[in-house]
């Protein structure tokens, strides 16, 4: 279960709406906006926060990410590397 903290910084981060993958051309540009407008806020809550622990960059299309993320244990930066694709199938795969 969540504690109040985790449910205040959620509740701040935008909704997405649009349920369209890359296949979907048409609303593919929309849902997209949604997922950057949403890691924006993330970011910025967590800087806010002084909580800075990733950086994420994506293709223009929106379908390959890249980047890092961070983890500081007793004074050593342990530093790994990120990649991930989005599905063809993306949003029918993960939409219950």
């Amino acid at each position: 279960m969540a504690d109040d903290a985790t449910r205040r910084a959620v509740s701040q981060i935008p909704l997405l709406k649009t349920h369209a993958g890359p296949r979907e051309r048409a609303l593919w540009p929309q849902r997209l906006k949604e997922e950057y407008q949403a890691l924006i806020r993330f970011v910025e809550q967590n800087k806010a926060a002084d909580n800075d622990w990733f950086r994420l960059e994506s293709t223009p299309d929106g379908t390959r990410w890249t980047g890092s993320c961070w983890f500081v244990h007793e004074l050593l930066r342990y530093e790994f590397a990120v990649e991930f694709d989005i599905p063809v199938t993306w949003d029918v795969t993960v939409s219950p």
